[in-house]
């Protein structure tokens, strides 16, 4: 990752929309989502308010990541199908180069989709250190050292380098003029981190100016659905599986959620246990475009979802494609299911299925905030107070899942008691 670091606005179309409660018989709240036709759109949504903002997706060509002072990077707009080339790595052949010509200049770089930072951009897989520049230990600036070239689906160019980071970001850009076959004049901008509650800045070329309003605060969405590049599998003529980039439509997560996707599972149901075998995952694409086949839907695909303290479960009902930008899906907040309990400022668990199910296995879920000073600990008692069974917790901070196999206990009613933190709480737990 090369984006850690060591230390007259425009204003955008933005339509926001509280999405109609429609709950099924499973308790299920349907949502109707569309990016539009073409994907014109990109589409925010937010599980706790259960709401959708919706906003031009071809409004801007670089966001710049302000939601750290000590942490940056960049994103191009993958809406504008923008291929980004290097075109040198020292920063005096600003003026020397004349030429919109990419031949030279290797393979192109992209936006990183397989990541866990969303501000991991095409700039930043560039040759310096940190993609597009160095780290200045003397001033604390990341002082800009690679020039690229921006070659848009359009046809046209435009030749950029960040200069400067320090609190905001310092950039040069020349457009391409097709007509006297040579770049036009330099123009220079600087975007202040600025203290709105989003991840980043955004840019418009055609504006010349900072472009407002693309993006909720950080706290009000989870899900955004947008154009991204991946590599996608294929076979070559010789039979030989490769990779190509391409570019496709599908939901980026918000760094502030984890998500789990579980394959094959049946969607429609009204039970809500997450399986055993789990991971939730902080890569940005986890749900990305793998609930969708070249047409339609998987009708097996399921995805639980952790936003603090709470849980979700959604499935994809329908995928209309680039016609109409519908993508359709459901959830639910399963988080009284799971038993989700704060036992002190430092943990969170829940016991579930609760009553068991036959096998008599259940699974603690918890999720450590802050690591305790001893490990914390899981007593199992029946109700004439005789412990029948314990475990240890780990004690590492970050979401965890624990397996109990029960099957030595006859069925009847138990206590469970968890302590963590010098805290303790008690949960009945019925074994069938």
């Amino acid at each position: 990752m090369k984006t850690k670091l060591l230390l007259t606005s425009l204003f955008a179309l933005s339509v926001q929309q509280t999405v109609l409660a429609q709950t099924d018989a499973n308790g299920y709240t349907t949502v109707n989502l569309s990016m539009g036709s073409s994907y014109q759109n990109r589409v925010f949504f937010d599980f706790s308010a259960n709401n959708i903002v919706s906003q031009p997706a071809n409004s801007w060509d670089v966001a710049f990541y302000r939601a750290s002072a000590t942490n940056f990077g960049t994103r191009i707009n993958d809406a504008y199908d923008i291929k980004v080339y290097q075109a040198s790595a020292n920063p005096a052949d600003w003026n020397t180069i004349t030429s919109n010509s990419v031949a030279s200049y290797g393979a192109p770089l992209f936006n990183v989709d397989n990541t866990t930072y969303l501000q991991e951009g095409a700039f930043e897989q560039g040759s310096a250190t940190y993609g597009w520049g160095e780290y200045n230990s003397g001033n604390h600036h990341v002082e800009g050292k690679v020039i690229f070239i921006m070659q848009y689906a359009s046809g046209a160019s435009v030749k950029f380098m960040i200069e400067d980071y320090f609190g905001g970001y310092t950039f040069k850009y020349a457009k391409w003029n097709a007509g006297t076959s040579s770049w036009d004049a330099t123009q220079t901008k600087t975007v202040a981190n600025g203290t709105d509650d989003a991840y980043f800045n955004y840019f418009s070329f055609t504006t010349g100016e900072k472009v407002t309003n693309l993006e909720p605060a950080k706290a009000n969405w989870d899900l955004m659905f947008t154009r991204y590049y991946t590599d996608y599998p294929y076979t070559d003529p010789q039979g030989n599986p490769q990779t190509m980039k391409y570019r496709m439509s599908g939901v980026i997560q918000n760094s502030n959620i984890t998500v789990a996707k579980v394959r094959p599972e049946t969607q429609a149901t009204a039970t809500s246990t997450i399986p055993a075998s789990t991971a939730f995952s902080s890569n940005i694409t986890t749900i990305g475009h793998s609930w969708k086949p070249t047409s339609g839907v998987y009708s097996d695909a399921v995805y639980y979802v952790k936003q603090g303290t709470d849980y979700y479960r959604m499935y994809f009902i329908s995928n209309e494609g680039t016609q109409t930008g519908n993508m359709y899906f459901k959830y639910k907040k399963i988080t009284a299911t799971l038993g989700i309990t704060e036992v002190s400022k430092k943990a969170s668990f829940g016991i579930y299925p609760n009553p068991t199910t036959a096998d008599k296995k259940v699974t603690v879920l918890f999720d450590v905030k802050e690591k305790a000073n001893n490990k914390g600990s899981i007593e199992v008692y029946d109700l004439t107070g005789k412990k029948v069974h314990t475990a240890e917790l780990t004690n590492q901070a970050g979401f965890y899942k624990q397996d109990l196999n029960l099957s030595h206990l006859t069925a009847g009613n138990y206590l469970v008691k968890i302590t963590f933190g010098g805290s303790t709480e008690t949960k009945k737990l019925i074994v069938k």
